[in-house]
């Protein structure tokens, strides 16, 4: 049971620093220097950041996964009774994860819309990327900012 709970645990710690790094990789270094290069709306920044989406949907279900396996296997972990700092640590990581998700599928549904426009797939051909783009990058960034949120959450749960 232990060598169960340590690979669970190792995974969770993998897929959050994958994901961490790669929305920070997307947001500092594919985000900020293809807009200062006017670069953002090329195919190679599209392919760059279209092939990072299947990682991030593997490690939010891998994070996913584990963080309920870690919870329910956890002696501490009483069903929505949050009487000690350890549960109530717990709660905040899980709705800081939820607005995660959320911001995420905001980023998924926003670099969508910007390939549609510049692949001409859409209706209206006066319709820019570019705002689409930016909330691409501001939810990136608040991302980016949950996540360290969550990993100070989880630091003080041990």
């Amino acid at each position: 049971m232990d060598f169960l709970l340590w690979v669970a645990r190792s995974l969770h710690i993998f897929s959050v620093a994958i994901w961490l790094g790669g929305l920070t990789y997307q947001a500092v270094v594919v985000g900020l220097v293809s807009k200062a290069e006017k670069t953002e709306f090329t195919e190679s920044t599209r392919h760059m950041l279209r092939r990072f989406t299947p990682f991030v949907w593997l490690c939010l279900w891998t994070v996913l996964v584990t963080g309920v396996g870690l919870m329910l296997f956890d002696p501490r972990f009483l069903w929505f009774q949050y009487h000690d700092r350890w549960a109530v640590l717990l709660g905040l990581k899980q709705f800081v994860f939820l607005l995660m998700l959320f911001f995420s599928f905001g980023y998924a549904r926003m670099f969508s819309r910007v390939d549609e426009i510049l692949s001409g797939s859409q209706q209206d051909p006066d319709e820019s990327p570019r705002r689409y783009f930016d909330r691409m990058m501001q939810f990136g960034r608040i991302n980016i900012a949950l996540g360290i949120v969550a990993v100070l959450l989880a630091a003080g749960l041990h």
